[in-house]
């Protein structure tokens, strides 16, 4: 049949379209598959049943049907020990696909469906950028070449992962519609730590046809996620809810309590709120989406007023570009050769502790210079901007010479980023327009070609002419700094030419950066200059600067300046406690934290340190998590920075026992390969003096009791992540107590509740922060549990 891009986009205009439900709840449901296999094998194992299921959601009215491909790529079926039936699921699935759309009385477009690896992508798990790429364009490339419409990438919770995804289907199929979708905490935010603004903010300029949400959320919790995609995205925008949470009934069957009548309720607001497309996730079937077809009709989707995202961001941060952007200068390798060394060592200490230092100074954007770039190599560039992920620091500036360093750094990159720079030249600027317009982000240009204008007016010319010609290629001047270059004040250059450049282009509409420190080099009093030279340009009109934070007076001018002009108080809030061990850990240095801890030994001992420092820093840290005031990245941070020290701290107690508050062996259950939640609770435990033992995922009930009887531990904590694996729980659950070991078991994931947690009959946590408490309760009570060897 086929649909182009602009066929897409013209039905979007007419009328509210329609994605189909749930596939593996509804295959569950139907027992047609069990907790050991994918349902992806029904594709060659029972065709039937999947035609069956998409021929009833085709009647139901669907626009889109997807390909029971969810779990389907090359990494997850080797997980599920189905590898070798990779190309025949996919192929299969976009055939069964087919034939079930033409059976509608409309046109029906099939949208080959990608979603996670089950694992984190580097530097949060162990994946590499370039495998995970590798993997997704795979099964796009046989997915398109089997003959989809589109490409739908769904229930992504990492913004890294969803931009591999990205990237590997456009590179396979530029011209086809393509949906991308990431799923979201009742807070707006993943669970790796983005929020519906910084997801929204980055794929706005990606080549993507439409920005939606999906799963984790009943109906009710996902209007507060809709409401903010249709405030600031650009692009039409789709949702798809779950029916409420699973239930289990006395026969054993799971469902879910969502009447499509009581979805319906919530389909009108999404309606209301401006969706463009309305589908169904976990527990939504064909009577879901039949009873929402009906209701909403032919209506035409409503015209939001999107409010513009102007700003920069990384996984986690979030900067507005206006009214004024600090952006610090100090991690510049190009003249300090002991920074450069350090780099091309891959000794990154330094740099990150210079990313840090600027950030609490007050930079909003970190400028990266890697220095002599011929002395290096890919790996080079690769490994500075995961570890600067890693570290959390703020969206980064690439400060990269070479393009194809430069998109080796952009490819790791999980924001959107400012390059810096260009000159205002075609080859140059065809270059970055190509970057820009793959990876996103803003850009640099300088006022000049092969040489530097002496006057205002030639660098106004070659500054507009940039903008312009940018604009021309796609790139709106929102997107685009011009620097009107800075001249060292002692090369006794008329520092006016500058000012002049950026007031002629302020008069334009046209942002202006300038390099700060350029304007004292080779001066005594830098400090006094610079901030004197800052507080003029500022009066001109200049929007950003590339300056040293380190600088006391350029920091308060610039703040007094601000408040004058913007008349908002824009004072840099630095931490106030430095000597907290809190702070420390989150800053990422160990050497600060061990200090810490350890100028506590003569009064206390190393057991109270570990008792009273390092637990309540810990338990600290845990709030700020619990209070989405920090997010996975930091947790990972701090638990990673703790453990040297940790170490070093139980090695002067001598028993490591007498200290551990209890051991905690955690599995995620048979058939379920997603490991995200059991790695985030495992982080907390640790972090909060639990020893954890962990198994690891699609573990067998036996395998479970095995351990436990090998490793008795206090607690065992269980991860379900799938609807069709949560039934798991109860078999471990029987299992351990069948062998009469009555231990305590926690259960918890996306598809775990409290209803079933006591059908089951173990406790349930909805997250780590509650885990942590539930282990705290179990262990303080000092409840003794038979073992059995």
């Amino acid at each position: 049949m086929g649909l182009s891009r602009e066929d897409f986009k013209r039905l979007l205009g007419e009328r509210v379209l329609f994605l189909d439900g749930a596939y593996g709840t509804e295959f569950f449901k139907r027992r047609l598959v069990g907790s050991k296999e994918p349902i992806e094998l029904l594709n060659i194992n029972n065709p039937e049943a999947v035609l069956q299921l998409q021929s009833e959601y085709v009647q139901a009215g669907v626009d889109f049907l997807l390909t029971n491909t969810f779990s389907a790529n090359r990494h997850k079926l080797a997980s599920l020990r189905c590898e070798e039936h990779f190309e025949e699921i996919n192929v299969k699935a976009v055939e069964l696909a087919r034939k079930a759309a033409e059976q509608g009385k409309k046109p029906v477009f099939v949208l080959g469906d990608i979603s996670s690896t089950g694992g984190l992508v580097k530097p949060l798990g162990d994946l590499d950028s370039r495998y995970v790429y590798n993997i997704f364009k795979e099964q796009a490339k046989v997915l398109f070449e089997a003959g989809v419409d589109g490409f739908i990438i769904e229930t992504m919770s990492d913004i890294k992962e969803l931009k591999l995804a990205y990237l590997a289907i456009r590179d396979v199929a530029p011209d086809v519609p393509l949906l991308v979708s990431m799923t979201f905490e009742e807070t707006g935010v993943s669970v790796t730590g983005t929020s519906v603004e910084n997801y929204v903010a980055l794929f706005n300029e990606l080549d993507v046809d439409a920005i939606g949400a999906n799963c984790t959320l009943t109906p009710d919790k996902m209007l507060d996620i809709l409401k903010r995609l249709a405030k600031y995205s650009v692009k039409p925008i789709f949702i798809e809810p779950n029916a409420g949470k699973p239930t289990l009934t006395p026969d054993g069957k799971l469902v879910y309590k969502t009447t499509p009548e009581e979805f319906g309720l919530y389909v009108q607001d999404y309606a209301e709120l401006g969706a463009n497309i309305i589908g169904g996730c976990c527990g939504t079937g064909p009577e879901h989406i039949a009873y929402m077809v009906e209701l909403i009709g032919q209506r035409r989707p409503r015209v939001r007023n999107v409010e513009k995202l102007n700003v920069l961001t990384d996984r986690t941060h979030m900067v507005n570009v206006s009214p004024f952007l600090i952006i610090g200068e100090r991690i510049n390798a190009s003249g300090k050769k002991k920074l450069h060394e350090h780099i091309r060592m891959f000794n990154l200490e330094p740099v990150l502790k210079l990313a840090k230092e600027q950030e609490e100074e007050g930079a909003q954007v970190i400028d990266v210079n890697f220095g002599i770039e011929a002395t290096l190599g890919d790996e080079h560039f690769r490994t500075v901007i995961q570890e600067l992920d890693r570290y959390v620091s703020p969206p980064v500036s690439f400060d990269i010479q070479n393009d194809e360093f430069l998109d080796v750094a952009l490819f790791e990159y999980p924001g959107r980023p400012l390059i810096n720079s260009s000159k205002a030249n075609k080859r140059q600027l065809d270059k970055k327009v190509e970057l820009l317009k793959r990876y996103g982000g803003m850009l640099v240009v300088l006022a000049m070609d092969n040489e530097i204008p002496e006057s205002a007016e030639e660098r106004y010319r070659l500054g507009k002419w940039a903008v312009e010609y940018l604009e021309f290629a796609g790139i709106s001047r929102e997107r685009v700094f011009v620097d009107p270059l800075v001249m060292p004040f002692g090369a006794k250059k008329d520092f006016k030419v500058t000012l002049n450049t950026i007031e002629m282009l302020s008069k334009e509409g046209i942002q202006t950066i300038i390099g700060l420190s350029n304007f004292s080099f080779g001066l005594p009093d830098r400090e006094a200059l610079n901030a004197s030279f800052l507080a003029m340009a500022l009066d001109r009109g200049l929007t950003a600067a590339i300056l040293n934070t380190k600088e006391y007076a350029t920091m308060k001018v610039l703040s007094g300046m601000k408040m004058l002009k913007f008349a908002q108080d824009l004072t840099v809030k630095v931490e106030s406690n430095q000597n907290d061990l809190v702070s420390f850990l989150l800053r990422g240095s160990v050497k600060d934290a061990e200090a810490f801890c350890f100028s506590f030994l003569e009064t206390m001992g190393p057991l109270g340190v570990i008792q009273e420092i390092v637990t309540d820093a810990m338990e600290k840290i845990g709030q700020l998590y619990a209070q989405n005031k920090i997010f996975l990245p930091h947790l990972i941070l701090a638990a990673e920075t703790i453990k040297p020290v940790l170490t070093k701290l139980l090695d002067l107690v001598g028993n490591v026992n007498s200290v551990k508050l209890g051991k905690v062996l955690l599995a995620t259950v048979e058939g379920d390969i997603h490991d995200i939640g059991k790695r985030i609770v495992a982080t907390v435990l640790e972090s909060n003096g639990f020893e954890v033992v962990d198994i690891g995922k699609d573990v067998p009930a036996e395998k479970i009791l095995e351990a436990v009887k090998n490793y008795k531990p206090d607690i065992v904590g269980l991860s379900a992540m799938m609807t069709t694996t949560v039934l798991n729980v109860g078999k471990v659950v029987k299992t351990l107590r069948e062998a009469k070991i009555n231990i305590p078991i926690i259960a918890g994931g996306a598809s775990m509740n409290e209803e079933l947690a006591q059908r089951f009959g173990c406790h349930y946590a909805r997250d780590a922060q509650e885990a942590v408490k539930v282990c705290k309760r179990l262990m303080e009570h000092a409840i003794r549990y038979e073992r059995s060897e």
